[in-house]
């Protein structure tokens, strides 16, 4: 491509109506072709752009693009993308082809070139056909802004024909939205479609008539958007002129349904409050900038208990009312909010006062705030005053009440809870928050209230919760409450339904029942031992009829438990055990005891006597004698075999201590009557064989009181102390050669069994047996830190107890594997276990035995 030389020779140049902010892009091969157009269009910001750069960076941004055959291929799809990216804004493109190749190019090319130029061209043509084409783009950019503004515009813009039926040709976006009607189903149609039932035809005739006379017009009127819902339009229309020639009309569209609603609302809340003012139960009292009631109704002059003429022209303060603080003090002006109002501005909302007038107290809730002028100057100022005395008295009675279910909370061990069904929140009471121990007023959501329950219970608790909400059903549930630090809580959770305007609310209980059931359980446990005890157990009314009785009973009389409820105590035990019973209660009523035991001969389902102990104690219902509980033990056997025991205890003692004198005097004249040493060593061996016999039953006769576990007569309070030390006085005595000490304070009282002393001889000779005469022995008395006992400890160096005998006296029982060879320790050990003590056997270090006895402080 070339261009004239006489175009590039031209000094007329003339770029009047160029921009210099537009920009040519330039995408020709030839250099000398791209440096003629540049100098020819040096009036515009001139691109160029290479042929060989297709791979690199997209066309730059252009207002006008000047392209020749060959670099065409390269950029036609871009160029097609961007004039089609640009919508209403003109793109234009120039396409520069040699003389013989305008008519293939008119057959071959697309649409994108916008302009075909035959070069060689004069600059003038050159520059005419670039400018042309600018200012064509320059137009519909112009255009492009009218209608983005048209379009984004805040009122309804609309554009009719004037010809015809007036069909529109045009609707904005707010157009659109007011009428809920899009441009496709707006365009083409006669603004009427917008009227209805209920649109006034007197501006719709205003609006026909300027249409008629081209004229412009303004009218308000009632329109249906697309919904079918009415609203205010407010219309304005104007001609458009072209050549004098009436061609369209504009039409400006506003919503005023707010507008007409806020007319229409001042002007009824005007009277309305004209009304409220004198029909309001809320006494309303102007006061001018002297705080003069200038203006009251009809409740202000309740409320203050006056007359209107009295009330007008008075200050607030008036001598003819008293007023009072909360604590009855009496009111100054000062302390009157009216001051703070008129001199700051600022509203005071709350103020409670008392009024005295006519001997009545009334309590009073004053709000205030400023009255202004049209200037904003301040003229006054109106309060509101209500008579809140019986709420006040309410409040006082919810307050109390409130106290007194808090109280009562903390007394039943109860608290309560409420859902709220739109928010999921959880409400607990104080008793409920003080029972999880959490913040009172804290509120949770569903989750974090279940979470509060046990792990193994918290399924149960959920699946009631889902029926009260499924069903509407009272729930109840006992499952175990986990509190904050921890602890395990046994819970009755009771809900129910509550029906409420916005929707049913779930309101419960949660009551502690951790006593409760804990007593549940041991009366269970002890049911279950009752039933199941081989003694029989039953109660009986103040008639002596049987209430309950337990299975030992029923089988000792052979019928079933059941059958003997209402039956009396002597048709099944007979009449001496009922008198027995009667003289029983008549100690227990005479307060003689809490318990009594009688003795008595029962006949059996087989009709044999039986002799029972049974102990009786009373039970009672508010203070009043409701019966008596009896507990029988079959001693029938135990008594016989305690008789047949005592007999052989003295049969052998006695026999035992006969044959045993006889065998050691024969022994001993024996001894005295030969010279054969075998004989006079087996001689020797009966004689030692019987003295520990004999000494065997002195022991066993000493500590025969010992023997009786149920004897506790015989423990009373001693000084051990003393008791020791004067069992060791006797030992040294006894035992020269053993060194035998003692430690322990002068004064050291326990309940000890009578053979204390005996016990604690016992002890010293059997470490003298083990550990030989010259055996070292110490004896301690302390009292323990610990529980309330006193320690008596014996300590030596001998060779120690058998670990056999040790474990048999340790475990109180014996066996044919384990068992001792004498029964002074086992004396020992029984009068300490009748004296509620123990005794432990241990080693001592390095060699020897300690014996710990530790008996109750006295």
């Amino acid at each position: 491509m070339t261009v004239r030389d006489d175009a590039s020779r031209n000094g007329a140049r003339s770029a009047r109506d160029a921009s210099g902010e537009e920009r040519i892009l330039l995408a020709v091969r030839g250099a000398r072709d791209r440096e003629l157009l540049a100098d020819l269009l040096d009036a515009y910001e001139v691109v160029v752009w290479e042929r060989g750069r297709e791979d690199g960076p997209p066309l730059p941004e252009f207002d006008l693009c000047i392209v020749d055959m060959a670099t065409y291929p390269a950029v036609a799809a871009d160029l097609e993308a961007r004039k089609s990216d640009a919508g209403d804004r003109f793109v234009p493109v120039v396409l520069t082809v040699e003389q013989d190749e305008q008519r293939v190019a008119a057959r071959r090319l697309s649409d994108v070139p916008d302009d075909v130029l035959a070069v060689p061209a004069p600059s003038a043509v050159i520059r005419s056909r670039v400018e042309s084409l600018l200012q064509t783009r320059r137009q519909s950019l112009q255009l492009a802004l009218y209608r983005r503004a048209m379009d984004s515009a805040t009122v309804g813009i609309t554009i009719t024909e004037a010809d015809g039926d007036q069909p529109l040709t045009y609707v904005n976006d707010a157009f659109e939205e007011m009428t809920g009607y899009d441009r496709q189903e707006a365009v083409g149609r006669n603004c009427r479609f917008l009227q209805g039932a209920e649109t006034d035809p007197e501006p719709v005739e205003t609006l026909r008539e300027a249409v008629e006379n081209g004229e412009s017009a303004a009218v308000s009127l009632t329109n249906y958007r697309k919904d079918g819902t009415p609203f205010w339009n407010e219309l304005k229309i104007s001609p458009v002129y072209d050549d004098g020639e009436l061609t369209h009309f504009v039409g400006f569209q506003t919503d005023a349904t707010v507008r007409h609603a806020l007319r229409n609302q001042l002007v009824h809340e005007t009277q309305t409050l004209k009304q409220l003012f004198e029909t309001s139960p809320v006494g309303i009292a102007v006061l001018n900038e002297d705080e003069v009631i200038v203006r009251a109704n009809e409740a202000a002059h309740r409320i203050l208990g006056l007359r209107r003429s009295v009330v007008l022209g008075q200050p607030y303060d008036a001598p003819e009312w008293d007023l009072v603080d909360e604590w009855g003090n009496p009111l100054g002006h000062e302390d009157l909010p009216f001051d703070r109002v008129r001199e700051t501005g600022e509203i005071v909302r709350g103020y409670e006062h008392g009024i005295d007038v006519a001997d009545e107290r009334r309590w009073l809730l004053v709000n205030a705030a400023p009255l202004t002028g049209s200037e904003g100057e301040r003229i006054g100022v109106i309060a509101a005053i209500e008579d809140v005395t019986a709420q006040k008295q309410q409040v006082r009675e919810r307050e109390r009440l409130l106290d007194l279910f808090d109280q009562s909370q903390r007394i039943a061990s109860v608290g309560a809870w409420e859902v709220n069904t739109r928010t999921g929140d959880v409400l607990f009471t104080s008793g409920l928050a003080e029972l999880v121990g959490v913040d009172s007023g804290e509120t949770f959501d569903l989750e974090e209230a279940f979470s509060f329950y046990h792990s193994e219970d918290e399924p149960e608790v959920r699946a009631a919760f889902e029926r009260l909400v499924a069903t509407g059903e009272e729930q109840s549930v006992e499952c175990r409450l986990v509190t904050t630090n921890g602890e395990v809580r046994w819970v009755n959770v009771r809900g129910v339904t509550t029906p409420e305007t916005d929707g049913p609310v779930f309101r419960g209980t949660v009551q502690d029942i951790t006593e409760r059931k804990a007593r549940s359980k041991e009366l269970e446990r002890y049911e279950r031992i009752v039933e199941t005890t081989a003694d029989p157990i039953y109660t009986l009314d103040d008639n002596l009829r049987f209430v309950l009785a337990n299975s030992a009973t029923a089988d000792l009389l052979g019928c079933d438990p059941d059958d003997l409820v209402g039956e009396h105590v002597s048709a099944m035990f007979g009449e001496r055990h009922s008198q027995a019973l009667l003289e029983a209660i008549a100690s227990l009523l005479a307060g003689e005891s809490v318990e009594e035991s009688i003795e008595t001969v029962v006949v059996d389902q087989t009709g044999a006597e039986r002799k029972f102990q049974t102990t009786i104690a009373s039970k009672s219902s508010d203070g009043e004698f409701d019966g008596i509980v009896c507990v029988g033990r079959d001693v029938t056997e135990l008594q016989e075999h305690g008789r047949r025991l005592s007999v052989l205890d003295r049969v052998i003692r006695h026999n035992l201590r006969n044959k045993m004198n006889i065998a050691q005097a024969h022994a001993m004249m024996v001894l005295e009557r030969t010279d054969d040493g075998d004989v006079r060593e087996s001689a020797a061996a009966i004689e030692r064989a019987t003295s520990e016999l004999l000494s065997l039953a002195e022991t066993a006769r000493k500590f025969s009181s010992a023997l009786d576990p149920d004897v506790t007569e015989r423990v009373r309070p001693q000084n051990v102390a003393d008791c020791v030390r004067n069992v060791v006085e006797g030992a040294r005595l006894s035992y020269p050669n053993a060194t035998i000490t003692v430690d322990s304070p002068a004064d050291t009282r326990a309940c000890a069994h009578e053979t204390f002393e005996l016990a604690v001889n016992e002890l010293i000779d059997n470490a003298v047996v083990y550990g030989g005469d010259e055996v070292k022995i110490e004896l301690s008395v302390s009292e323990d830190d610990g529980p309330e006992q006193v320690v008596i400890r014996v300590a030596d160096d001998g060779p120690g107890i058998p670990s056999l005998e040790r474990e048999s006296l340790n475990s109180g029982r014996e066996s044919p594997l384990r068992h001792t060879n004498g029964l002074g320790l086992w004396f020992v050990r029984w009068g300490v276990t009748n004296s509620n003590g123990s005794m432990e056997i241990v080693d001592n270090e390095p060699h020897g035995t300690v014996i710990e006895i530790r008996l109750p402080k006295a």
